[in-house]
């Protein structure tokens, strides 16, 4: 892997180096090179391909692109009909990667225009598991490589008559279908570790799982503009609607069984049972099968409005209410495989199934803002509310299932339910924002926003329906939040040669759940405060030579508090982050320019490690130490790129980029304890193209490239390399 990627860096670095020495060389050239055309019609057609080794799915994932495509790459098309009314096309149609656009707009002065369009484009997933270091497990979903669908047509008409307010009606119906991937992930024994003797589970999560997609949301909008004096008018009606059906499909233990001669045994003696047969026989494969289906209608009317006093203050104000109303549907299924007397017998016990209910609501809000500047301050006070008021109910029955292990006969017993919720409040939030520049080259700037908010909620979980719902089910709650945000910088141009800026901000939230009285409901207390510096050195030695350093550092704590006195307050989260970057430009002849970027992140999440301690030894099972599984969840990475250009002849441009990554987060010594996540990849890219111009009417664009990206994480299951190449026309309509 070391030796793949240098290579590649050496490459890349020697193209880079024979770019500026071709660049530096022809620096004192005189005569100037003619600009390519830029064409006010064009059709641009373009190919790209891919000759790869290894895994292609985690290629289309990870480049967001297929292994090729073909096909329209760009065109547009304006032509005026007459002297009032004009014509736009514009689009683009590539083939496998299913991205498609049209668009077409007709524009008639003092009158308004039309447009309507349609476009597509997919995204690529992976469906690929956990890698398991200790035995090599890897699993992957057939087929691997998953994708999804996003499609959208619209339509709009514009109507502006002269001295006439102006109407928009826009039409909008967006689809997403197809399956990705998705992190929660499913159970499997295959980790070659023992099922006795150890306090730690021989089972690991890493069995990929997916969803299925299949979502539409359409939006009716029609809104007017009109200025009357010194203020402007704005209004908007909306009509939306979603339909909704995704399903989770998760697989625990798959392929896995227990033998009806061990399932037979008391529980007592299971694990000794279990351990004298093989893996595939120490569970048994669950499938759940969730879908949840959504049918919603909102209706949003709001208007605003801009009243100009003098040309240092303006007014700003606005009121909007929303109608919400969803229909709402889910069932969970979890297909157990369980062993009888007469073979195993597929059950499907559910908590959950059949859930039907509806969700409605009103929402309330209103703004005002003032903004007051000149030369050398501004600042805007603003004041929003928000009045809410939602409320639920559902119905759904739960099932148990008996199944007699002599016969192998299931009996279901259904329990019909109900639950039910209500939430009503209002929330508060003023902000600041200010900028001073009276400053000899210094700008100060900032801003401060505290939002408060008081609801009131109650709910009822899942009841038996019919029964009132007990203590246990139904639960008051006074819920207060406060969100409170603040930054404050500057902007220093010491001279031409260097600018610096700065910045600190603020950010601290506090969520109480407390009851009424002596009912304490769900009581609870979540609180977070996040804190960081943005530092920026713009440093300009010469008119052809720019360095741009950037520093960010962010640390943060998160609390939470249960019942008093038997939950107290807790350190949930301790997060904290450096990223720190340069780019470098330099251009120093029109015929040449480079640029070098360079990117590094230190991040790292702490829970409870390393605070969890020793679980002392129970019966049989030893003591051991909880903060080897509770690890800190550190995500450190370098990027960096290399980006030289240089004009060769009057029709040619050459272009060299280098592109590479790194990250060395995993550690497979866990494995025994818990499962190692954490990115652990290395890839590199090189490219070179060429640009030529065949006549005042058709340009060509040729790269050709490698990539080689490796994954130890995945044990090199999603490993890729290999060339790609893609070539374009661009020729003049």
């Amino acid at each position: 892997m070391q030796a793949n990627a240098f290579s590649l860096r050496r490459c890349a670095a020697t193209l880079a180096a024979l770019t500026l020495v071709i660049g530096v060389a022809r620096g004192n050239d005189a005569s100037p090179s003619d600009a390519f055309p830029n064409f006010d019609n064009y059709v641009k057609i373009g190919a790209f391909g891919t000759d790869l080794t290894g895994n292609e799915a985690a290629f289309q994932a990870r480049a967001r692109q297929a292994t090729g495509t073909v096909g329209i790459e760009d065109m547009y098309f304006a032509k005026d009909l007459d002297k009032t009314t004009s014509m736009l096309i514009d689009g683009h149609a590539l083939a496998i990667t299913g991205d498609y656009l049209a668009k077409f707009l007709v524009t008639k002065s003092d009158v308004g225009s039309v447009e309507m369009g349609y476009k597509s484009f997919r995204t690529f997933y992976d469906g690929a598991g956990g890698f398991f270091p200790l035995n090599k497990y890897w699993s992957t979903l057939s087929p691997e490589d998953l994708h999804v669908d996003r499609n959208q047509f619209w339509a709009e008409a514009k109507f502006h008559l002269p001295n006439q307010p102006e109407f928009i009606v826009r039409y909008s119906n967006e689809t997403r279908s197809g399956q990705k991937d998705s992190t929660i992930w499913g159970s499997s024994d295959f980790t070659g570790l023992s099922i006795l003797g150890a306090p730690i589970t021989q089972y690991r999560k890493m069995v990929p799982s997916y969803l299925n997609l299949d979502e539409r949301h359409e939006t009716l909008e029609l809104s007017a503009t009109h200025t009357l004096g010194n203020t402007t008018l704005n209004a908007r009606l909306a009509w939306e609607t979603v339909d909704n059906l995704d399903t989770r499909f998760v697989t625990n233990f798959p392929g896995e069984v227990i033998p009806w001669a061990i399932a037979s045994l008391p529980s007592a003696s299971q694990p000794a049972a279990k351990a004298l047969v093989s893996p595939a026989n120490w569970n048994n494969q669950a499938v759940t099968v969730q879908s949840d289906g959504i049918s919603g209608k909102t209706f949003t009317a709001m208007a605003n409005s801009t009243t100009t006093f003098t040309d240092k203050i303006q007014l700003l104000a606005g009121l909007s209410y929303q109608d919400i109303n969803n229909d709402f549907t889910g069932d969970r299924p979890i297909t157990t495989s369980t062993p009888t007397a007469v073979g195993v017998v597929a059950v499907t016990p559910n908590t959950n199934q059949g859930l039907m209910g509806n969700t409605s609501g009103d929402i309330y809000t209103g703004f005002v803002t003032l903004d007051m500047h000149n030369n050398n301050w501004s600042v805007k006070l603003s004041l929003k509310g928000d009045d809410t008021y939602t409320k639920s109910n559902a119905n759904l029955t739960n099932y148990t299932a008996a199944t007699n292990t002599t016969t192998g006969v299931v009996t279901y017993t259904a329990t019909p339910q109900q639950e039910y919720s209500r939430v009503k409040g209002t929330s508060w939030t003023p902000t600041l924002d200010f900028s001073y520049a009276g400053l000899s080259q210094v700008t100060v700037y900032g801003s401060i926003s505290d939002r408060s908010g008081d609801f009131d909620k109650y709910y009822a979980t899942p009841f038996t329906a019919g029964t009132t719902p007990s203590a246990n089910n139904l639960e008051f709650n006074d819920q207060k939040d406060k969100h409170l945000n603040m930054n404050l910088g500057a902007n220093w141009r010491q001279s031409s040669l260097l600018s610096l800026r700065a910045e600190v901000f603020h950010k601290d939230e506090t969520i109480k759940d407390p009851g009424y009285g002596i009912d304490v409901a769900d009581f609870y207390e979540l609180a977070s405060q996040f804190s960081g510096v943005k530092f920026t050195a713009i440093v300009k030695p010469m008119d052809t030579l720019t360095s741009t350093t950037r520093y960010i550092y962010q640390k943060g704590k998160m609390q939470v508090t249960g019942f008093q006195p038997t939950f107290p307050e807790y350190d949930s989260c301790d997060a904290e982050n450096n990223t720190i970057s340069e780019t470098i430009d330099w251009n120093p002849n029109a015929q040449f320019y480079l640029q070098v970027n360079a990117n590094a992140v230190f991040n790292t999440i702490k829970t409870i490690y390393p605070r969890a301690g020793t679980v002392a030894a129970a019966g049989s099972t030893p003591a051991w130490d909880a903060n080897q599984v509770l690890q800190n969840a550190n995500n450190n990475y370098f990027t960096g790129s290399v980006l030289a250009g240089q004009v060769l002849t009057k029709e040619d441009d050459l272009l060299v980029k280098f592109t590479y990554y790194k990250a060395s987060n995993n550690d497979a010594k866990l494995a025994p304890i818990t499962m190692p996540y954490g990115a652990n990849a290395e890839e590199s890219a090189v490219s070179v193209g060429l640009k030529h111009k065949f006549s005042a009417t058709c340009v060509g664009d040729a790269k050709v490239g490698y990539i080689d990206s490796k994954s130890d994480l995945t044990g090199g299951n999603t490993n890729f390399h290999g060339p790609m190449g893609y070539v374009s026309f661009t020729f003049a309509l």
